[in-house]
């Protein structure tokens, strides 16, 4: 059955992501919001401020955990009509949720925020050159036999095209 999935075309897992970039940055917000009236009221101290990005973590994580585990889609994906599994198509487990979720971190924030880093901050080119290693794992699916990102690819997942549905007739 495996072989028989399709992978999604560019155009659709990029309109995917921004999908997915939207509903992030309400998530982020919101988590952020839960913080702002103690970060004023305590003079914004360290601790409060890795408190906070310890729960945006963790919210994300089970923004994406609970997806993929429950049905291989987030919302975006559900709209697009994109789905998650193992590459053999049995669906995560929560450990392979988390591998796919660290392993994403790293290579589309990670390593552009270290290239970023290393290459010094104060040339203007380099935060250019820094953003291209955000675009790394989604060209990697150009090369890849099955036109699959670096990440899908390195966690032993698969995203492809969910097919259609055909919907019921409608009652007399």
């Amino acid at each position: 059955m495996i072989d028989t999935l399709h992978p999604p075309g560019l155009k659709r897992l990029l309109a995917c992501l921004v999908y997915e970039s939207l509903l992030l940055l309400a998530l982020v917000l919101a988590v952020s919001a839960l913080f702002t009236v103690p970060m004023v009221k305590l003079g914004n101290p360290f601790w409060l401020r890795y408190l906070e990005q310890v729960a945006l973590l963790a919210a994300l994580f089970v923004y994406f955990g609970l997806s993929w585990v429950h049905g291989g889609q987030t919302v975006a994906m559900k709209a697009w009509r994109l789905q998650l599994s193992r590459a053999d198509g049995v669906p995560m487990s929560w450990g392979q949720a988390a591998f796919r979720f660290f392993v994403a971190l790293l290579l589309i924030v990670g390593v552009p925020i270290a290239a970023y880093l290393g290459m010094g901050a104060r040339d203007p080119h380099t935060a250019r050159l820094a953003l291209l290693w955000c675009v790394v794992p989604f060209v990697w699916r150009l090369f890849d036999p099955q036109r699959q990102t670096l990440h899908d690819r390195l966690c032993g997942t698969r995203l492809f095209l969910r097919p259609r549905t055909p919907k019921p007739p409608p009652s007399p």
